[in-house]
């Protein structure tokens, strides 16, 4: 069932894994799943929720002081999800298909927590006034305001993954770096005379700056520029 989760939930998920963990907690219940949702920052739920005015530390401060720890004795490691997280997991599945959406988002947990009602996210966010239909319609005014045209198709639920991850890229494409990086890839194609741009020229981008992180920990392990174009060059020839 979980396959259908984007890379997001699933980091919600094994987050909310490690609240009841901290928590002394023998069971998954929504609230760590909320706690989950809102340990991933950079997330769709966490977007849409700013987007309506919480405050999300304060929400965490709220959650931290209402949830009771358990017995210093548990030691769990892989809860079992609880009836009402059983019941948020299903909800979060329901809120997807209804959205056309062809996976289950971060979005799609908040939602579930949110119709789930009888537990402690639920009774925050309508003590804030976040209701249901609120979360539901800035989903959607997220999706009509993707800044990439060639998204229309994803409000009716075409390739409704794929917005999030563009969403995402959108940051990188505004990063000078990020451009710096890619034009030294294609230079790097070009240099060696390939057609196209492939894993080994963004490599060798990326070491061409021995002063970025990555280039300094690949060359302690003795990958350099000039000992990885002689082996593409190699394996071209062969």
């Amino acid at each position: 069932m979980h396959e259908r989760f984007s890379d997001r939930a699933r980091r919600a998920m094994a987050l909310a894994n490690q609240e009841a963990i901290r928590l002394h907690h023998d069971f998954l219940a929504p609230v760590h799943m909320f706690m989950g949702i809102l340990a991933v920052t950079s997330s769709v739920a966490t977007l849409v929720l700013r987007n309506m005015g919480v405050d999300l530390e304060t929400l965490r401060s709220e959650l931290n002081k209402m949830v009771e720890p358990g017995r210093k004795d548990i030691h769990a490691t892989k809860m079992a999800q609880n009836a009402a997280m059983r019941q948020v997991v299903q909800y979060a599945i329901d809120e997807a298909r209804k959205l056309g959406h062809k996976y289950v988002g971060t979005e799609h947990l908040l939602l579930g927590c949110l119709r789930e009602g009888s537990d402690i996210p639920a009774k925050l966010l309508n003590g804030r006034g976040v209701k249901l239909e609120h979360i539901r319609e800035e989903i959607l005014t997220l999706l009509r305001s993707s800044t990439y045209e060639d998204h229309a198709g994803v409000a009716s639920g075409h390739d409704a993954m794929e917005w999030i991850h563009q969403q995402e890229l959108a940051k990188a494409f505004h990063s000078p770096r990020f451009w710096h990086r890619l034009i030294m890839a294609v230079d790097s194609a070009n240099r060696l005379g390939h057609g196209e741009v492939s894993d080994e020229h963004l490599l060798l981008a990326i070491l061409r700056e021995p002063e970025g992180f990555v280039a300094q920990m690949l060359a302690e392990k003795g990958v350099t520029v000039d000992w990885v174009r002689e082996r593409v060059t190699r394996s071209a020839a062969i």
